[in-house]
């Protein structure tokens, strides 16, 4: 059973899974996880054209893929893998908001995530991870102003006024950390548990 977490404890993917001699690291098998992550990050990808809905629940699924790759191979192949899906999101992915998204951050966070949390200073990490992030969101805001000319991001948020901006921004920092919460917890459930009780591997 996996243990519990405490509060303000850092989960990350140990060091360890990151190694040239991995047991399953043949480039024939880092090739082969790679078309197969990118495959279904590419279908969930296009799911988001018929699920608009799902618009900012299917780029962070389909980053997560990237946490089997750094675990099974190691993040230059994660990150082989992200820039592969990211070019072909764009011509297969009708959803522009989604590919975006994924393109933007949540595609290469989760492995920028792992090199991160292997920092020791706490504050430099977290002012890292939220430079890194508030910099996606302006670069995200502004490409989406540009290619939806006629949506308006702020509609929803009259009841704040003037504030309506700055209650945005708050918002996305809160939704942040929770996802940066989110995805290292799964990160160790897939370690700790799946990939030990699942795949039966070490």
């Amino acid at each position: 059973m996996m243990r519990g977490v405490t509060q303000g404890e850092s989960l990350e993917v140990p060091k360890k899974y990151e190694t040239k001699k991995h047991t399953y690291g043949t480039t024939a098998f880092r090739v082969a996880l790679g078309g197969i992550c990118a495959a279904v990050c590419l279908m969930l990808m296009f799911c988001s054209s018929f699920l608009p809905v799902l618009s900012y629940a299917i780029p962070m699924l389909s980053g997560v893929l990237m946490v089997v790759m750094i675990v099974e191979t190691d993040s230059r192949w994660a990150l082989a893998t992200y820039c592969a899906v990211s070019l072909l999101c764009l011509f297969i992915t009708p959803n522009i908001e989604a590919s975006l998204l994924f393109i933007l951050f949540m595609g290469y966070y989760p492995i920028l995530q792992f090199r991160l949390n292997q920092m020791k200073n706490k504050a430099l990490k977290w002012a890292l991870k939220l430079g890194v992030y508030n910099a996606a969101i302006v670069i995200y805001y502004n490409l989406f102003k540009f290619v939806f000319t006629s949506v308006d991001m702020l509609e929803d948020s009259e009841f704040f006024g003037k504030y309506a901006l700055p209650a945005l921004l708050l918002e996305a920092e809160i939704a942040f950390f929770l996802y940066d919460r989110f995805l290292t917890m799964l990160s160790q459930v897939y370690i700790s548990w799946f990939r030990k009780r699942i795949l039966r591997r070490k």
